[in-house]
């Protein structure tokens, strides 16, 4: 299954169901959805885009799950993720103390090295957000190394190259791929949105297209850079189904399956 690990959120649901239109068109079969504060999470929540109860799924948890939380209105699965900008890291934890209990993941974006590194530590947090050249240099081996210990997935975005021309195309590019170098994509989980592209959803690529930038340009073998766009993707929306359908018991401890009463009553029989 290809997923889009971030694609803005509109408050005009009109905008927006053309982007995620344009989203299922391109080869997504879900996404996941950028909110950037608490009214946008609201508003969000109560939209026909997502499921108003917690869906019912069937055990064991598998990867069709996904599809149920797909509603009516719109032809992929949309799941939320609130992003946090914090300036300090007091103010990362104050924020993360706020979205614990939220139905959604969890991610941050920051420039300040500590506030990164406080949450690649932080088992609240799901995501580093890293979608411009600038949030990637803040990446240190310490930070990267955290993000590899507490599976925290690396978000990256390709509209800066695509945006860009010429030396700034080349720079972002340098980095990018001293990035894949230093945190390898076989050993630490990358995933890639359309992050920034409410101003034109055209940006946006689909997941051919960028399965072969990651190939060609990249160096990413094929297997790869495909697990970055379905493998990866799928296992972080798992993990959000678990945390929203309260399967998780204490750290390290989850339910993988329920046994139906009147099974249970025939087995015995």
């Amino acid at each position: 299954m290809f997923i889009n690990s971030c694609i803005p959120w509109q408050n005009e649901p009109t905008i927006f169901l053309k982007n995620i239109s344009l989203c299922y068109k391109i080869g997504y079969q879900a996404a996941i959805i950028d909110l950037k504060s608490k009214k946008d999470y609201q508003i969000f929540i109560k939209s026909d885009f997502f499921p108003n109860n917690v869906p019912k799924i069937k055990f064991p948890l598998s990867i069709t799950d996904i599809l149920s939380y797909r509603t009516k209105i719109s032809p992929i699965s949309l799941i939320p993720r609130v992003t946090l900008n914090p300036e300090t890291p007091k103010l990362l934890k104050k924020e993360l103390s706020i979205w614990k209990e939220r139905r959604c993941l969890i991610a941050v974006k920051s420039l300040n090295k500590e506030v990164l590194e406080i949450a690649a530590r932080d088992g609240r947090v799901d995501i580093l957000s890293l979608p411009t050249l600038e949030s990637q240099k803040s990446l240190t081996k310490g930070i990267i190394s955290l993000a590899r210990q507490n599976e925290c997935f690396l978000d990256l975005s390709l509209i800066p190259v695509i945006e860009n021309e010429h030396y700034k195309r080349t720079k972002i590019l340098r980095v990018l791929y001293r990035l894949f170098l230093k945190a390898k994509p076989s050993a630490h989980k990358y995933l890639i949105g359309s992050d920034s592209i409410n101003d034109n959803p055209w940006l946006m690529r689909g997941p051919k297209e960028t399965l072969s930038f990651l190939y060609s340009v990249c160096n990413i073998p094929e297997f790869q850079a495909k697990r970055i766009l379905t493998h990866n993707p799928e296992e972080i929306i798992l993990k959000f189904i678990k945390r929203d359908q309260k399967l998780f018991i204490e750290s390290g401890v989850e339910i993988v399956d329920i046994i139906d009463e009147r099974a249970e009553g025939d087995l015995k029989n």
